[in-house]
């Protein structure tokens, strides 16, 4: 990293401390409200569409971006509970992408860029 701190980040790897229960337990009960609540969209969405409430084209296109969403953000619940690797933000011409890119590359060189090893606030 980059500078070095006064005190160590919360380290999700102590499973004493309250970053471990919140990787393990609080973010991905957040993702399964986020992908419960699309799905009800989804649903609430099926029925103004039978129920003819706006234009089916329109009604059907927010259905697909909602299932596009879903599939993403259950990808990353899947790669959370296995630990797998943080994945670099994209580019979206924000300008703190790329900070938190080369942070995550400083990371990895430490072997502390998977979701149980990296600081809880960075994957936070």
């Amino acid at each position: 990293m980059t500078a070095r701190l006064p005190y160590p980040p919360y380290d999700p790897t102590d499973k004493s401390g309250f970053s471990y229960e919140t990787v393990l337990r609080r973010w991905p009960t957040i993702i399964t409200s986020v992908i419960d609540e699309l799905h009800q969209q989804c649903h609430n969405i099926s029925v103004d569409i039978k129920n003819g409430a706006g234009p089916k084209d329109v009604l059907d296109a927010k259905i697909k971006e909602a299932l596009a969403i879903v599939n993403e953000i259950s990808k990353l619940k899947y790669e959370m509970a296995r630990d797998r690797t943080l994945s670099p933000i994209p580019n979206d011409g924000e300008p703190a992408s790329d900070i938190y890119n080369m942070e995550l590359e400083a990371l990895a060189l430490e072997e502390k860029n998977t979701w149980f090893t990296a600081p809880w606030l960075f994957a936070e």
